[in-house]
């Protein structure tokens, strides 16, 4: 390089270097946190003087913590980003005007002696982006703002340290600086007294300016310093107004892989206008980055590719839950949606339906027991099988729907289990007594091992043991059956006990506390036989509109989702109206709501004229399900007591006392038509 006139020093401009987990973070927090705010986030980036290639400065996930941890022989930078809502809002924003608003920032940090403290600040970066997190597309621009001070001249020769007089000695301080001290500090070198140490910056002195070599962490891998040096000149010439028009020593420490700092580079550099920083108003600021067509533009990255398929769908899941929470429903607790467990007692119509909408809701622990056999009539109307699982024969509904499950979501824990219900006046032959007694037992620890049961099946006695285990192992019962035309979807009443203040009494309402509701059973006064027995095929099946599974399946997803958003979760009150039709309508706007709308017992639909009623009933005390009599001898016997009931339902009616009902309301009872006189005349 010629010495015999003083050259314009040019710089390495930074190169952004941005980690696929720096976008993944970027779409957690827009999506968990920030939702609809688009204010600036503040963020740290790193760089280093280490083997260097380029000029990089790298982001990834750790770029949004609190406090910046950045890597081995690596220097922190601080930086902002402004992540916004649209993409209009990213093109439509005022480039010019942030760069400004960022570099007045630092031209504070400059002047107020903040850099003096902490120098990391002289490394100041931002990014513009907007994520478009439907797409996986990510679109940004990084800027590195720099005042536009008047230019620095080269006097002389790039040198080498190793080619300084005394350069041993330079070295030598050098090694015994900390790595976290070398992004910007103060080689003091005095010959004359012997004195060469490595300062801090904070100990800067106008006056000794000849002595120092003011060094930093060069990141360039060219004969030109890195972008960093440019804010560090204006900082010093800002501080020492005495240094404009006076040579000042730059030097930039880069080492090799083996930790050797010879061929570290040394500028001696000279300004001769000064330019008081103070006066940000008259500053102008460059700083952004070029695109990699070296064009003035922002770039775009699409992470679908790079993204694992199952992080990928499982991102897609949750979108939408996550969107609810930016506007609609702020205080959704979507955590206690997926940890919640669901067990399907049945994988017919109805288990597939709820299924596929426990998926949607993001409910990842999905057990589905069932004993069939996936048939050629099942696919239309059961969305998990297809017809290649009816041709193959021996699919059983149950492991299938659970693959399925988990071939739409992989992030899904699905289980599917092969096991007959045993059911009350279905009488176990002696060679299926020790079968019957291994399904009871997977049966009783699935039960224990969810939190949540779901009532599927497509006989009234098969929901008998099932709801018999969910009262008994205090689990949230859903229930959910299905007529020709019509629907009946519920919450069984819980008999967990937990302290807590009654529903509120209103007017024209009654209420009824969760662990008081009644449970599929409670309406009756007559235990569950074999239904299958002496019927024909049509009264066999289950002969529905094809619509109204589909309906009842959503109706009992829903009913779970808004229970398990209430505080009181299943002991969560329901109320009705019980007043004449004109007030009911009135009292029924009283009712209390959740989180997501109120909160019903059941809810009986016909499509025969689309509507709903929500009807709530108490515990009957002699059901044959979950009464106490019911529940404490199944405690008590255990399996004894289970296989009494299969051998007969009459048992049941015995036990809590039914079948007197049953008796008194088939005796007859005689009236004298000369007791009851209907004339005309007594009309008035």
């Amino acid at each position: 390089m010629s010495t015999e006139k003083e050259i314009i020093l040019q710089f390495a401009p930074w190169e952004s270097f941005v980690s696929p987990t720096f976008w993944h973070k970027l779409a957690e927090l827009k999506l968990d946190h920030d939702r609809l705010s688009d204010s600036k986030r503040s963020i740290t980036g790193h760089y280093t003087n280490r083997n260097a290639s380029g000029c990089l400065l790298e982001v990834d996930y750790t770029a949004y913590n609190r406090t910046a941890q950045p890597p081995k022989f690596s220097h922190c930078a601080i930086g902002t980003i402004y992540n916004k809502n649209t993409i209009e809002e990213f093109k439509a924003l005022d480039k010019l005007q942030l760069l400004v608003d960022e570099g007045k920032e630092l031209l504070a940090d400059m002047c107020s002696g903040g850099a003096l403290r902490d120098p990391s600040l002289l490394t100041r970066f931002f990014v513009l982006s907007f994520a478009d997190l439907k797409c996986h597309s990510y679109y940004y621009w990084f800027a590195f703002p720099c005042p536009l001070t008047p230019t620095l001249k080269l006097q002389g020769a790039v040198q080498k340290l190793r080619d300084l007089a005394n350069s041993s000695s330079y070295i030598t301080a050098l090694k015994a600086l900390p790595t976290e001290s070398q992004n910007f500090f103060i080689l003091y070198a005095n010959v004359e007294k012997n004195v060469v140490e490595a300062r801090s910056l904070s100990s800067l002195d106008e006056k000794e300016v000849e002595f120092c070599y003011f060094g930093f962490a060069d990141p360039s891998e060219y004969e030109h310093p890195a972008w960093i040096m440019r804010n560090y000149a204006a900082f010093l010439l800002q501080q020492c107004p005495s240094f404009v028009g006076k040579p000042l020593k730059f030097l930039g420490l880069r080492q090799n892989q083996q930790m050797n700092i010879d061929d570290s580079l040394v500028w001696q550099v000279i300004q001769t206008e000064a330019c008081d920083l103070s006066q940000s108003e008259d500053i102008k600021f460059v700083g952004w980055e070029l695109n990699k067509n070296g064009k003035m533009g922002p770039r775009m990255v699409c992470m679908r590719d790079s993204m694992d398929p199952a992080k990928l769908a499982e991102n897609s899941v949750n979108l939408n839950l996550k969107l609810m929470k930016w506007r609609l429903v702020p205080d959704l607790n979507l955590e206690i949606v997926a940890q919640t467990k669901c067990l399907l007692f049945g994988a017919g119509t109805l288990g597939c339906a709820v299924a596929r909408n426990l998926l949607s809701w993001g409910f990842k622990h999905i057990s589905l027991l069932d004993s069939g056999k996936v048939g050629f009539s099942n696919p239309v109307r059961q969305n998990l099988y297809t017809h290649a699982d009816a041709v193959a024969g021996n699919r059983m509904k149950a492991t299938t729907a659970a693959q399925r499950l988990k071939d739409i979501n992989p992030s899904a824990e699905t289980a599917g289990y092969v096991l007959e219900i045993p059911m009350p006046g279905h009488t176990i032959g002696e060679s299926l007594v020790a079968q019957t007694k291994e399904h009871l037992e997977v049966i009783e620890k699935l039960v224990q091992d969810h939190d949540v049961i779901f009532l599927l099946t497509d006989s009234r006695e098969s929901r008998w043991l099932p709801t018999l285990l969910g009262a008994a192992k205090e689990k949230i019962v859903i229930n959910a059956a299905l007529g020709f035309d019509s629907y009946l979807v519920m919450r069984h009443g819980t008999t967990r006990k937990e302290a807590g203040d009654d529903g509120q009494e209103i007017e024209g309402l009654k209420c009824i506390n969760g662990d008081q509701l009644g449970c599929y059973f409670c309406n009756d006064v007559t235990a569950p036989g074999n239904s299958l027995k002496d019927r024909t095929l049509d009264q066999q099946c289950t002969v529905t509109r094809p619509g109204v599974s589909n309906i009842a399946a959503s109706y009992a997803v829903e009913l779970l989702v808004a229970l398990l958003q209430h505080p009181r979760k299943e002991l969560a009150p329901a109320y009705y109206a019980q007043s004449a039709r004109g007030k009911s309508e009135k009292a029924e706007e009283k009712v209390p709501e959740g989180l997501l709308g109120i909160l019903p017992h059941s809810i009986r639909g016909m499509l025969c004229n689309y509507e709903n009623i929500l009807p709530a009933t108490q515990k009957f005390a002699q059901c044959i399900a979950c009464s106490v009599a019911v529940l404490n001898q199944y405690k008590k016997e255990g399996h004894a007591f289970l296989f009494k009931t299969f051998e007969t339902a009459k048992y049941l009616e015995d036990l809590t006392g039914i079948s007197e009902f049953k008796r008194l309301n088939s005796e007859i009872i005689d009236f004298d038509d000369e007791e009851f006189d209907m004339s005309d005349s007594d009309e008035d």
